[in-house]
């Protein structure tokens, strides 16, 4: 892996496999804005991978996500606080034909 994959860095932490979508957000679904704001993509966490403790860009979780769209597969770094998503920034990782 690169250096500079988010899974990598030291402040993240592994989260049980079976931890529920539902007991660290309301609602899995969220929308990644891009493109100065004319870009609008819908996404669902499918599981949360890893929890970060004081990452220094303020990200608290990192997690497998799916376009609502089209069959795309990514990572998600996100912050979360009172259980709702409050940034995202995701990376795609396989595209299904």
């Amino acid at each position: 892996m690169a250096a500079h994959d988010p899974r990598h860095h030291r402040s993240f932490h592994l989260l049980p496999e079976g931890t529920p979508v539902t007991a660290i957000v309301d609602d899995p679904d969220f929308t990644e804005i891009t493109d100065n704001g004319e870009t609008y993509t819908m996404y669902r966490i499918v599981r949360f991978t890893h929890e970060a403790l004081l990452h220094p860009d303020g990200w608290t979780h990192l997690a497998n996500v799916v376009r609502l769209d089209v069959p795309v597969l990514g990572v998600a770094l996100l912050q979360i606080a009172d259980r709702t998503i409050l940034q995202e920034r995701v990376f795609l990782t396989h595209v299904e034909p």
